[in-house]
């Protein structure tokens, strides 16, 4: 059966599906509440993300029609490997980081994240808080400080670059 012979291929084709209809629904929802998903093109702050989720839709309506044409290189059955774990657990550390990040903001969520996620990688601790840090400040200089876009704050209401 094709469902058991590709089972996660089958998983990561409904995760990257889902990803568009969480876009979709934000869209129309907190994009409009925000009153910046109306007017023109160019006015409009949901063109981006709509653009972004129907690409996605495209890539998975690609990928579903090479995994139910057998034109997936690899059988991958729902087993567990050494690798196996490593993703399931980044996936949850990832899916507790985006729950997290409105209450506790940015600047304490995103340090803890990423040193979890480079020590589940193989770095040592020391090298995994500076790796983390140094890209948490990297990414809030990007966005706050050139692009002008204000990362959660939280319940500190704690900004380096806003």
């Amino acid at each position: 059966m094709r469902i058991q012979e590709f089972g996660f291929d089958w998983v990561a084709w409904a995760m990257l599906l889902c990803v568009p209809l969480i876009i979709f629904w934000q869209i129309s929802t907190s994009l409009v509440e925000q009153e910046v998903a109306s007017g023109g093109p160019l006015q409009n702050a949901a063109i981006f993300p709509r653009i972004v989720a129907w690409l996605m839709v495209a890539l998975s309506g690609i990928n579903l029609f090479r995994i139910l044409g057998g034109r997936v290189s690899k059988r991958s059955p729902i087993e567990g490997t050494p690798t196996t774990r490593i993703a399931l657990v980044s996936t949850v550390v990832f899916v507790a980081y985006l729950i997290a990040l409105k209450p506790v903001g940015y600047y304490a969520a995103t340090p803890i994240l990423l040193a979890s996620l480079l020590r589940m990688f193989g770095l040592g601790w020391a090298s995994s808080i500076v790796g983390a840090l140094s890209m948490t400040i990297v990414v809030a200089g990007i966005f706050e400080g050139l692009l002008n876009v204000v990362l959660p704050l939280g319940a500190l209401k704690f900004t380096l670059f806003g």
